[in-house]
């Protein structure tokens, strides 16, 4: 035990001395947030069964095609003029309640006011990186435990039931959702998602990258990059979707892994199996053993895109965004773990 508390002890000083030189810190109290926030799931759940089909006017008018996005694209209702749609709005109604989703919603999320500051910080630094450019809408929905979002051109929908915390962690855990999948499912998570979404749509991988580890470790580091200039006062793990140990193993270990990639010689290796292995979820990364953080060769991708974001102040975090050569990053970076 003692062994175990002195290096648990050991990676957090290493991650506390692990800081970057970049300036994260921005002034950003003059911005207005105006987080655009709807809580269409409490709309939707406020339908009672004997006024299914006189309230499907009224939704419509209110939320336009989105509603017949909602339930027949994303929780696969029939048409809503058709004879079975009582019966399956009835049948997903009874599904939630089975779980206590409404229930457990209230309590983690009871109103609009409780839930759009979680986005005002993103907001605000996005506003001040993206001035001309505009976020979509926030709907919150409920989706049976499908999706966490579901984005159109200008709204993100998202799963409410799917942030509800470690009080819910038994339930998700009776649905078979995996323990490290579950350490994301927390009510700080729904920006990171947001952001995420927005960046993925936003600034896809460009197709004339190869398809190799070092091209696909910078584009997920320049995303954990986007997510920290938004998001400067949201904790690491919390942006990684990692617990405060799995941060912490990466930041100690960053020079360790990418001298292990770089003597594998495994950085221009374009095996989508590998690939994924090393930079993608799970609950860790097999290459380092099951203490290790998942995916860590993504932190090298980081530390490369902070480096070159260190020596390159003249590159804002737009023009950073809308690079497509990838390994020009690295090139120019001086990355040194």
């Amino acid at each position: 035990m003692r062994k175990t508390l002195l290096l648990i002890s050991a990676l957090i000083f290493l991650a506390s001395c692990g800081g970057r030189n970049n300036n994260f810190d921005v002034d950003v109290s003059a911005i207005d947030p105006k987080v655009e926030l709807t809580r269409f799931d409490l709309d939707f759940r406020s339908i009672s069964p004997d006024s299914v089909y006189s309230a499907i006017p009224t939704m419509r008018q209110k939320y336009g095609d989105f509603f017949d996005l909602y339930t027949e694209g994303i929780i696969g209702l029939p048409p809503a003029d058709n004879a079975d749609f009582g019966s399956r709005f009835m049948d997903f109604a009874d599904y939630c309640r089975m779980y206590s989703v409404y229930k457990e919603i209230d309590k983690v999320f009871p109103d609009t006011e409780d839930l759009a500051p979680l986005f005002s910080d993103g907001f605000r630094h996005f506003r001040y990186y993206f001035p001309a450019d505009t976020l979509p809408k926030i709907y919150t929905v409920v989706a049976g435990f499908q999706e966490s979002v579901f984005p159109t051109d200008d709204i993100v929908a998202m799963s409410l039931e799917k942030y509800l915390g470690s009080g819910f962690s038994a339930t998700y855990e009776s649905l078979g959702i995996e323990n490290y999948k579950r350490i994301k499912m927390c009510r700080e998570m729904l920006p990171v998602d947001f952001f995420t979404t927005y960046a993925l749509l936003n600034y896809p991988k460009s197709p004339e990258n190869a398809d190799n580890l070092l091209n696909e470790m910078i584009y997920q580091g320049r995303l954990q990059f986007f997510l920290k200039c938004l998001m400067p006062n949201t904790p690491d793990h919390i942006l990684w979707g990692y617990t405060p140990i799995n941060f912490q193993w990466a930041d100690a270990y960053e020079s360790n892994v990418w001298n292990y990639l770089v003597d594998k010689k495994l950085l221009f290796d374009n095996n989508p199996q590998l690939i994924r292995s090393l930079t993608g979820p799970g609950p860790f990364t097999n290459a380092f053993g099951n203490e290790s953080a998942p995916g860590v060769a993504s932190f090298c991708g980081y530390g490369i895109v902070c480096s070159y974001m260190a020596n390159h102040p003249e590159v804002s975090l737009q023009k950073l965004m809308q690079i497509t050569d990838l390994q020009s990053i690295y090139n120019m970076s001086r990355y040194n773990p």
